[in-house]
């Protein structure tokens, strides 16, 4: 038998009537649910671009004009400029002045939320778990340098908003990931 139906969860077709129109229901709020994370992944990745722009700018008009003042430089212990030029800012703190990596952290935050986005718009588990992977890091990364801006007794308005972006990654990466887990087959099959 096979009839159609727009109820709630939208326009879905049936061939077999029962568990059937359960799983293609459900199939299709999951779709949405994890579009809608995906969606999440990429706007926040956008803001972390941005954010992470805009240090890359800031560090660089620093070096080419000493006198040049940021926006986010709102007094002596409010000020991204104090973190982005200290020996934090490059590398880490950790990556010797020598080697080929030797960048701006903000270079590293380009680059990371531009993969982030992209990998976030797979759908499967593999490429989530590496979503929750690189999300743990960067979280890990975010409280290491956290610690750095007290040793500098310093806040960084354009910093801790990039650690925000990155647990907000977080979290929606590992929502995605419950999601996809709970629809996946092998999990399907154990209930």
């Amino acid at each position: 038998m096979y009839f159609a139906h727009s109820g709630g969860g939208g326009l879905y077709s049936v061939s077999i009537v029962g568990a059937r129109a359960v799983c293609v229901r459900n199939s299709n709020m999951l779709f949405n649910s994890v579009s809608k994370i995906n969606a999440g992944i990429v706007s926040s990745c956008i803001v972390g671009f941005a954010l992470s722009y805009y240090a890359y700018i800031v560090e660089t008009s620093k070096e080419h004009d000493s006198s040049y003042e940021a926006m986010c430089d709102i007094s002596e212990h409010i000020s991204c400029t104090k973190a982005f030029m200290s020996e934090y800012g490059k590398g880490f703190g950790i990556i010797p002045e020598n080697s080929p990596f030797y960048f701006p952290n903000s270079i590293y935050g380009l680059v990371f939320f531009v993969n982030f986005a992209l990998l976030s718009v797979s759908n499967t588990l593999a490429a989530t778990t590496m979503l929750l992977i690189l999300g743990v890091l960067a979280n890990m990364g975010s409280v290491y340098l956290a610690v750095i801006l007290y040793k500098l007794q310093d806040i960084c308005v354009v910093c801790i908003s990039t650690y925000l972006v990155n647990a907000a990654n977080l979290t929606l990466a590992v929502r995605k990931f419950n999601l996809l887990s709970e629809g996946s087959p092998k999990k399907r099959k154990a209930n």
